[in-house]
């Protein structure tokens, strides 16, 4: 009978591979390029859905095989593992519940009132909504940059594996900080992610 870890294992490495799919299929099957003022243009596009979904599947499998690589470090995990850990998992449940809303929800809205999706609309302007989701970005991008360099020094897996966690996370995740570049620096830093994640899986069996 397979243990969590090696569940675990199987979960991660087809995270790696939902997320990186998920990512470029993004840009390629939406109108990335055309992105101005508003996303309902991305959330009425008939691929929509089905590219949130690989993202949102990558996200909960994401979740349990993280819950598998702490479980695998056993009573060696230090305390910053620990604390790592338990950042990313937060950030990455509250990730994944963005990832299904916006997947399952916001068509609805951009249906019945395209504006609500503008940058400058009520739901980007909200004082509770914009907040969580840079919260949510933080604790997810914080936690992987923890708990990734944590790894990259345990005896068990290859340090660049836990490096490829870690700054794959941090590009990712403030990417979007670097205006016209963001693309290019968000690309690399969720291959890297993806990678490390995948990897990690594999040498997880």
């Amino acid at each position: 009978m397979k243990t969590i870890v090696q569940w675990s294992a199987y979960f991660n490495m087809g995270s790696g591979i939902l997320l990186l799919a998920f990512w470029y299929l993004y840009v390629v099957l939406l109108p990335y390029n055309q992105l101005s003022t508003t996303i309902s243009l991305l959330v009425l596009n008939r691929n929509w859905v089905f590219v949130n979904i690989l993202g949102s599947l990558g996200a909960l499998l994401g979740i349990i095989g993280l819950i598998g690589l702490y479980i695998s470090l056993g009573d060696s995990a230090s305390k910053a593992a620990t604390i790592g850990f338990i950042i990313a998992l937060i950030g990455s449940i509250l990730m994944f519940v963005a990832l299904l809303r916006e997947t399952l929800v916001w068509p609805i809205l951009a249906e019945h009132d395209p504006n609500l999706l503008d940058f400058s609309g009520p739901i980007y302007s909200s004082s509770t909504f914009f907040p969580f989701f840079i919260f949510s970005g933080i604790l997810y991008t914080l936690g992987n940059i923890i708990f990734g360099l944590t790894l990259a020094k345990f005896p068990l897996y290859p340090m660049w594996a836990g490096h490829l966690l870690a700054w794959g996370a941090l590009l990712f995740g403030f990417g979007s900080l670097f205006g016209e570049w963001q693309a290019i620096i968000r690309s690399v830093g969720i291959t890297g992610y993806s990678i490390g994640l995948f990897w990690l899986g594999f040498l997880m069996k």
